[in-house]
């Protein structure tokens, strides 16, 4: 199933040799993805029972509403989308963005018009890419669109449908995981430590993901391990995730590299495979 938003990290191209790297029981108890972010992986493998989160909170509150109110979601970012086309100069299309933005950034986090404005700017901003400034406002440029991308209502409802037996929270990924039990599993795929100084687009939140962050996970995979709690995560290859996750299995796989400003540079990169089992 294809994810609605387009996410930087995203698993969609390798999510099947990721799904081959899973145990082969991993459905007897709940998938766990506490680093939700275009969902891809969860969308892939259609879990049975899981529990999806997520420190941003507007992005919550986006799949919370594609759960509870398909419909009114769709018809929201529909009026967005025949407003945007109507446009006829990019110049005007440009202010319509702008004007979606700060109405984003004004907006109750919680509410419907906040979650239309998410898939509008995802959508309409240069290159997909979600970004906070310090004050927690997105301030991704525009990406000089030309026409809104189509969405057909059926696509919103199928997410909808696997969302069902989906719990969705606004958490840290150590309260996420407090909740695993014996059976489930979990798979970590946080914002990646920048590769070299121009991939600094992990700052998608305004409290950012550090490398004590990256500690305190790899810590925390060990802990899940000797309590019989099977987890997996994505990360970048560097010295210093190596270093980090050097206490668990890791392996390099090839992956696209979709977030580079320049077509030029988004080529293959490896990126680590880490598991605790």
């Amino acid at each position: 199933m294809k994810p609605l938003l387009k996410w930087a990290g995203g698993k969609r191209a390798i999510a099947g040799e990721l799904f081959s790297n899973f145990p082969a029981d991993w459905d007897t108890g709940t998938y766990i993805e506490p680093f939700i972010g275009g969902g891809a992986m969860f969308l892939h493998i259609n879990p049975k029972k899981a529990v999806i989160a997520d420190l941003n909170k507007r992005l919550i509150n986006f799949y919370t509403y594609v759960k509870n109110e398909p419909e009114p979601i769709y018809a929201k970012i529909m009026d967005i989308a025949k407003r945007f086309n109507r446009n006829s100069t990019e110049i005007l299309k440009k202010e319509y963005f702008l004007e979606i933005r700060k109405a984003f950034n004004s907006s109750e986090s919680t509410s419907l018009e906040s979650a239309a404005y998410l898939y509008a700017l995802n959508k309409l901003c240069f290159n997909g890419l979600y970004r906070e400034n310090s004050r927690g406002e997105f301030n991704v440029p525009f990406g000089q669109k030309k026409i809104f991308p189509a969405l057909e209502l059926a696509e919103v409802k199928n997410v909808s449908l696997l969302l069902r037996n989906t719990k969705i929270m606004n958490s840290d990924f150590e309260t996420t995981t407090k909740i695993a039990k014996a059976g489930d599993f979990i798979y970590f795929d946080p914002p990646y430590k920048p590769v070299n100084t121009s991939s600094s687009f992990t700052s998608y939140h305004a409290v950012g993901f550090d490398i004590e962050d990256q500690k305190r996970l790899a810590e925390l995979m060990v802990d899940l391990a000797k309590n019989g709690l099977r987890a997996m995560c994505s990360n970048s290859d560097t010295p210093v995730s190596r270093d980090i996750y050097k206490e668990l299995d890791i392996r390099a796989i090839r992956a696209p590299r979709m977030v580079s400003a320049k077509a030029s540079g988004r080529g293959s990169i490896s990126e680590l495979l880490v598991t605790n089992y």
